[in-house]
């Protein structure tokens, strides 16, 4: 389901998105809206990993355990 809103630009946020259409990266300006707010969640959830990442490279974990195995003698209690 889809929600319309309406928004006030300044004369160089609209421009930017008339550039994304007349670009031919967006067919309308609403779908330059769209793209710019999925770029915004992309880089949202990266945020998000790379703190993940970050804390465990801090507690001393590994970051990519399937591709660095435990070393031998040691158990993954989440495994077991």
């Amino acid at each position: 389901m889809s929600t319309q809103i309406a928004i006030r630009l300044e004369a160089p946020e609209l421009a930017a998105l008339d550039a994304e259409v007349a670009a031919g990266r967006a067919a309308n300006r609403s779908e330059a809206v769209r793209r710019s707010i999925a770029r915004l969640q992309r880089e949202q959830r990266y945020r998000a990993e790379e703190t993940l990442l970050l804390d465990l490279a801090r507690r001393g974990e590994p970051l990519y355990p399937d591709l660095h195995p435990a070393p031998e003698g040691t158990t993954h209690p989440e495994l077991d």
